[in-house]
């Protein structure tokens, strides 16, 4: 595909992608009210994230089919990042409640290494990539709640994070030259962060009369976990190709600390007698998630691509457990105990997401490109809290891709549309956040550099 270049060049290209990888890692990070992206690098995030039926380049094949690593016929380094900024608007009229999220742009990095082994029809790869994100980072008055139902803890910057980061090593076979199949296993790593008012939802405690009772929480858990995917595609025409792609739901335990006061739950606010320590253990349990799509190049310069997903958050966020223990703090602790479980409920529903994206070829090694997602949101109103809005369900996409011999250089936007959800009868508990409305909108962008040699 592409011409060979000198081994001076390529370290100076390669020197180059480093420096743009470390810059995204430290200057900005990335915020969004999703949890799974649109898309793995830039030229998947430009057509909408409809890549399984593609998957070209290591980058696209860890990330989105594995399969994708049968057709490389060389080396290939896929080095970028993605970073955005979210806006959004919380209302709670009849508390006097509204406030708004952190604009602050933010990003990740990602990076991929592929090759082929020698003339065998077999390639392998490894991979950095930040699989699902849901950050938020708000800012307003806390809505009365609790037991007695009037506590409330003033002006608050509510924050909450859920970020699943994926190390993996994939491998895929060329059984012919139409068929490739793939699979790749990945090193999870899984960051939770709450820091709110919290209402105790489902305590596991001999008395149940501490269900509802509210408090400030800041929760600090991460760990580690498995997961797998595998795929396949097909090109039974050589404009044509087919791809399928599965990741199994999985479960990461995370551990860590839970620390708070509930002062003005019992008519002492800010008094330190009311402060916790706990060790937290959390448990978040990841979907399984289907793919399936197809590319077709239907004239020379043009190419269309669609795809349709389909995740399982049914049989995975239906409720976070909570597990405190080894707790100090001799009022609390004596009112809930040193150990207590909490149950969350989520009650998400299952999603499809269906994608397209259109690439242009204006002249040669300049690509134009441009997609559309939806994905009905998974989040149930009943549950809907600013702290979980992943609600956005309109995407559109655009970006421009350069080819110059051996190196690619892609560049992507994609536009979330605002999106609203009005909560009527909240399900937690107090119903603090019953009659309450959230509007979420986000802008992303995406850089990948590719060098083959």
């Amino acid at each position: 595909m592409f011409r060979p270049v000198g081994k001076l060049a390529n370290q100076r290209w390669l020197r180059v992608a480093a420096a743009i990888l470390f810059f995204a890692a430290q200057k900005i990070s990335v915020q969004a009210n999703g949890i799974y992206g649109n898309g793995t690098g830039a030229e998947s995030m430009a057509m909408g994230g409809a890549d399984v039926g593609w998957a070209q380049g290591p980058l696209a094949a860890m990330g989105d089919n594995p399969a994708g690593l049968g057709f490389l016929t060389g080396k290939e380094l896929d080095l970028g990042g993605v970073g955005g900024m979210v806006d959004g608007q919380f209302s709670k009229a009849s508390a006097d409640s509204r406030g708004n999220l952190n604009d602050t742009p933010r990003a990740l990095p990602d990076g991929a290494f592929g090759m082929q082994l020698g003339k065998t029809p077999i390639s392998v790869g490894i991979a950095f990539v930040p699989e699902s994100m849901l950050l938020a980072d708000w800012s307003y008055l806390d809505p009365p709640g609790g037991l007695g139902g009037h506590v409330s803890y003033g002006n608050q910057t509510d924050k909450s994070e859920i970020l699943v980061l994926r190390s993996s090593a994939g491998v895929s076979v060329r059984l012919n030259p139409k068929l490739s199949i793939g699979l790749s296993l990945g090193a999870v790593y899984n960051k939770n962060e709450l820091v709110t008012p919290y209402i105790f939802q489902n305590l596991s405690t001999p008395d149940a009369g501490y269900d509802g009772a509210k408090t400030l929480l800041d929760l600090n858990t991460s760990g580690f976990g498995w997961n797998a995917q595998i795929g396949m595609l097909y090109r039974p025409l050589t404009n044509l190709q087919f791809g399928l792609s599965y990741q199994n739901r999985y479960t990461v335990d995370t551990t860590g600390s839970a620390s708070g006061n509930a002062g003005a739950q019992f008519g002492h606010p800010g008094d330190s007698a009311y402060s916790f320590n706990y060790h937290a253990q959390v448990d978040n349990t990841f979907p399984n998630q289907i793919s399936l799509g197809g590319s077709w190049k239907f004239l020379p310069n043009w190419r269309l691509a669609a795809e349709v997903d389909w995740i399982d958050w049914a049989g995975a966020f239906d409720n976070l457990p909570v597990k405190l223990s080894n707790g100090s703090g001799t009022i609390v602790t004596g009112a809930l105990g040193k150990s207590l479980q909490d149950s969350i409920p989520l009650d998400w529903k299952n999603e499809f997401v269906y994608r397209v994206g259109l690439e242009y070829a204006p002249v040669k090694n300049l690509f134009l490109r441009a997609g559309y997602c939806y994905g009905n949101s998974p989040v149930p109103d009943s549950t809907l809290t600013p702290m979980n809005a992943a609600i956005m369900e309109h995407t559109i996409t655009a970006g421009i891709g350069y080819r110059w011999r051996a190196y690619e250089l892609d560049l992507a936007y994609q536009c979330s549309l605002p999106a609203t959800q009005n909560v009527g009868t909240s399900a937690l508990r107090d119903g603090e956040y019953s009659n309450s409305s959230t509007t979420v909108f986000a802008n992303l962008f995406a850089l990948t550099m590719k060098v083959n040699f």
